[in-house]
Parts: C-alpha cells; structure tokens; sequence
C-alpha cells in the first residue's frame, strides 16, 4: 500500500477518517503490514493490501460469490496476461473508443479512476500505462494480493481489497468508474449500480457491462445447468465445464454453417446463416470455444458462467431505464448477444 493512499481511504461503514494505528517497518513509500482504525474499527494492510471489508454487511449469497472468483483466478493466475489483448481490444471497441489512442485521450481528462471488480487487474494495468492520473484497483476477492504482488511497482496505481457497493472512498471522489462485467455477479445488478454512482462526482463518466438476457430456450439451459454446478466444489464444477468447452471446440472445429429460413419468434431465433457452435452458444446452450485463446482459458470462461451463485441477465430496455433514473447521459450503448455495454456520463 502506498503511503499517500492512507490520504483517500476511509471507514467503509461509517465514512469516517482512517488512522494508522500500527506498522510494521518498510522501506520506501510502501506500506506491507500495518491497522487502519475508525469508529470502533480495525482494517489490516496484509501483504501491501489494505483490507477495507466489513463482511457481517454482505447479503445472501456475496461470500460464496467472491470465493468461487478467489477460486477463479487461482486456477489460472496467468489470465490478465493471457487474455490481454483479446480482452483490451473488445473493451474499446464495447464502450466506443475504437482505437486505444482514443482509449488514451479519454483517460488524459480523468485524474481519479476507479475499476471496481478487477480480477487480477488486467484493466486497471491498461489505465495505468496510458493516464497520468491515478488508478485504483479493487476487488473483494483475494485476488488482490496477486496483483500487488504483480503490478504494485506502477506508481500511479493502488490496490485495495473492497465491496464495490460500500467502498471505502468519500462520494464524489472518482471522476471515471470501469466496471467490466462485474455488477451481474453481485446480489442486486441495479442497487449495486447506484452503490457505484455515489463516489462518481457530478459530469464523471461510468463503463458498465452487464450480461443480456438470452433466447428462451439457452436460457432455460442455464438456469437448470447452474442450479447444479453453483453448488459444486470448484474442482467438480471445472471437471462439469472441460465436458461443456470440448462440446465447443467440437462444433467449432466442424465449420458447419446452417441457414434459418424465418423468423422463429417463440424461440427469439433471426433468420440468417449461423456458424452451428455460434448458432448453438447464443441459443441453446453456453459452450464457449475461442480459437485465438488456449484450452484453459476456454474452460475458465465457461466456469465463470456456470459456478459463481450470481449471474443475472438484463435486457436492454431494462438497462436504458436504469441510466434514465440515475440522470445519466448515455454516450455509447453496445448491444451484442453476450451482453450490454454502456458509457454515461452523469449529470453535472
């Protein structure tokens, strides 16, 4: 933990000022063991991390949530790296910057940027490397202390262990939020949403992306799949997903296109020509296969789906609605079978 971070954080329950009551040694401007006190309360900097949880306030569900991500990135502690270019490519094109220079020109107007839900920190690293202005990272899953130990050395980002919908900032401290398909995986999509506004200052800007509700039938597939695996162990739900990533790479490989001649209304089916796995995926069944990434991370993808307790599903409709109440303007809106993504700037 940087020592100037001590300057921005405060009590997650109370709001109040934090003070160090207790460290241990370092050297340099980081701090690696220490306590953070406010109103009756004690929050440990472990590992370099502060610990800004209060878990007696998570609602059902959260903890075991968060423990199948802490389980997640365990499995594959090379995601960030591994799917970085794949995943920075489509986060431009999502949110409307088209080109990283763009990305870049954005980020030059930002001076506090928050990515909140984080993972092992693989947007927070891409705003890091092209803003002078300073980055926060936060996730509550132990995902954390990889990072720091990872990408603690870039000076103008901090890490911090923390609930998105009770951060530990003032309101009104960031004045752009990223948070990448994140919010579906918390209890409540919308609150969680508003959670988030609260520490954008007014004119800031918010990137959200939330999974779409999908054609009836994949979505009856879903729900009976996860009713069993989000109850698994991680290694059995994983052992569930290598049956489900084979069936996709299976039909990727076969290179089968097939035409739908009409409209199927009852079952949200266009017509047109489909790659079978694509046609499959979006209408059936998730069984994710991409070609440009390894089998792991193939695997790991259909995991995220199929294991965390919370996985909510939005329309479009829905999510307009959302920014409209929240007085959010809405600078880019992507709509794409897996998902909805969204950039707004909130009322000045």
């Amino acid at each position: 933990m940087k020592a100037s971070l001590l300057n921005d954080l405060i009590c997650p329950v109370s709001g109040l000022p934090l003070q160090l009551l207790r460290r241990t040694p370092d050297t340099g401007t980081e701090i690696t063991r220490a306590q953070l006190h406010a109103d009756g309360r004690t929050y440990e900097v472990i590992d370099g991390v502060p610990v800004m949880l209060a878990p007696e306030t998570f609602a059902p569900g959260q903890a075991e949530t968060l423990s199948s991500f802490a389980d997640k990135w365990k499995m594959v502690p090379d995601y960030r790296d591994a799917t970085r270019d794949h995943y920075t490519n489509w986060y431009i094109e999502r949110y409307g910057f088209k080109t990283l220079d763009h990305l870049r020109e954005f980020l030059a107007t930002k001076q506090r940027i928050l990515d909140a839900g984080t993972g092992l920190g693989r947007d927070a690293n891409l705003f890091a490397h092209n803003t002078a202005g300073t980055v926060y990272a936060i996730d509550a899953s132990s995902s954390v202390f990889q990072i720091y130990r990872d990408l603690s050395t870039c000076e103008n980002l901090n890490i911090v262990q923390a609930d998105l919908t009770r951060l530990p900032f003032p309101q009104r401290f960031f004045d752009f939020i990223s948070c990448d398909q994140v919010l579906h995986h918390t209890p409540d999509t919308r609150k969680s949403l508003s959670a988030l506004l609260g520490n954008l200052i007014p004119g800031g800007h918010l990137a959200f992306y939330v999974y779409k509700k999908k054609a009836p039938i994949r979505e009856f597939s879903d729900d009976y799949i996860r009713q069993f695996t989000t109850r698994m162990s991680p290694e059995e739900c994983l052992q569930a997903c290598r049956g489900l990533t084979s069936l996709g790479k299976t039909l990727s490989e076969l290179n089968v296109k097939i035409q739908i001649a009409e409209d199927i209304p009852i079952l949200q089916i266009k017509a047109g020509t489909y790659d079978l796995q694509r046609f499959i995926y979006w209408h059936v069944l998730k069984c994710y296969w991409n070609e440009t990434l390894d089998w792991d991370m193939n695997c790991i993808t259909n995991f995220d789906w199929y294991h965390p307790l919370h996985a909510h599903r939005h329309t479009p409709a829905e999510v307009r609605e959302w920014c409209a109440a929240e007085n959010l303007e809405i600078v880019n809106f992507d709509v794409v079978e897996s998902g909805i993504s969204v950039l707004a700037r909130k009322a000045a």
